[in-house]
C-alpha cells in the first residue's frame, strides 16, 4: 500500500486535499508536523507522495514549499488539487462569539482572517497547523478561545462552529502539489512547472524571459520569484506554464532559454485541476 503525506494532524486543510486527491487509491494517508516534514519524508523513502499547499489566494506563494522542492534534485511535482476555502471559527461546546479573547491558527490562516478578527478584537496565537490549534483549543477547555479552521476540523475533532466564511475574500482557494521522488510517467499532461535562473543580472532580465513565452503564445497561470540565496538582489523564477513538457511551443521555448544561457529546472509536469 502507497504512504501519502499531507501537513497534520487529521483535520487540516492538506488531509482533506490528500483524502479528495487520493479518492479513487488505496492508500494510507499520513500525517507530519510541518510542510518540511512531509517533503523530508519523501526524500527519505518514508512515503511515496507528499502533498503539500503551494499557493493561496489571499496570502500567495508558500515559501516553505518551494525552497524544499528546491532543495532536493529528486523531488517532482506530478499533480495539483485546487481546494475551495472556507475559513471558520470553532470553539468548544457552549462557547459564544462574544467570549472569544484568543484566536489560534496556523499564520496564512490568521492572514487570511484578519478583518474578521480585527472585528472582534482577538489575539492571536501561531500553531503549525489549523488542526493542530483546534485540537488545543478544545484541550484548554476554555470558552475564550477560537480556532480558525475548517468545518472538516470541526467534525474530525468535536468542536462547534461559531462563525463560518470569516476569510476576508469570498472567493479563497489554495492550490496543493502532489510531490513524488523521481519523476513518475503521466499521460496527456498539460501543465509545466519551471525554476528559471537568469544568466546574469541585468535590466528586463524577467521582461525578455516573459517574452519567450508570449511570443510562443504559451500561458503562464503563476509566476513566484525566490531569492538565490548566493548574492543579495539576485532571483530566481518559478513559473507554471499551460503546456506540457513535450509540446512544441513548450519545448521550443526551453531550448531558446537554453540558448541564451538561463538556467532551467523542470520541477514538475501534470495536468491542471479545477477548484473543488
Amino acid at each position: 500500500m502507497k504512504k501519502v503525506g499531507y501537513l497534520g494532524p487529521a483535520g487540516t486543510f492538506s488531509e482533506q486535499a490528500a483524502s479528495r486527491y487520493t479518492s479513487n487509491e488505496y492508500v494510507e494517508l499520513l500525517p507530519f508536523q510541518t510542510i518540511v516534514d512531509v517533503l523530508d519524508g519523501l526524500d527519505s523513502g518514508m512515503i511515496d507522495k507528499g502533498v503539500v499547499q503551494i499557493e493561496n489566494t489571499i496570502d500567495g506563494s508558500i515559501n516553505l514549499t518551494l525552497d524544499r522542492i528546491t532543495q532536493s534534485a529528486d523531488l517532482f511535482v506530478q499533480g495539483e488539487i485546487t481546494l475551495s476555502i472556507t475559513q471558520c471559527l470553532l470553539g468548544i461546546p457552549g462557547a459564544k462569539i462574544s467570549d472569544i479573547r484568543e484566536v489560534w491558527s496556523i499564520p496564512p490562516a490568521i492572514a487570511q482572517c484578519r478583518s474578521f478578527i480585527k472585528k472582534i478584537g482577538a489575539t492571536v496565537k501561531h500553531f503549525e497547523s489549523t488542526a493542530s490549534a483546534a485540537e488545543e483549543a478544545k484541550k484548554s477547555g476554555r470558552t475564550d478561545v477560537g480556532a480558525v479552521a475548517s468545518a472538516w476540523a470541526a467534525n474530525r475533532i468535536g468542536l462547534q462552529i461559531l462563525a463560518d466564511q470569516i476569510q476576508d475574500t469570498a472567493v479563497n482557494h489554495t492550490r496543493f502539489v502532489v510531490v513524488t521522488k523521481g519523476k513518475e510517467p503521466l499521460d496527456f499532461p498539460d501543465k509545466t512547472m519551471l525554476l528559471i535562473i537568469p544568466c546574469q543580472e541585468y535590466k528586463g532580465a524577467l521582461a525578455n524571459i516573459l517574452n519567450i513565452f508570449s511570443v510562443l503564445n504559451l500561458n503562464l497561470t503563476w509566476i513566484e520569484s525566490r531569492p538565490t540565496k548566493t548574492r543579495l538582489g539576485t532571483y530566481q523564477f518559478y513559473l507554471d506554464v499551460e503546456a506540457g513538457e513535450t509540446d512544441e511551443c513548450m519545448s521550443k521555448a526551453l531550448s531558446i532559454l537554453g540558448m541564451l544561457g538561463h538556467k532551467i529546472r523542470v520541477l514538475g509536469i501534470y495536468k491542471a485541476s479545477k477548484p473543488v
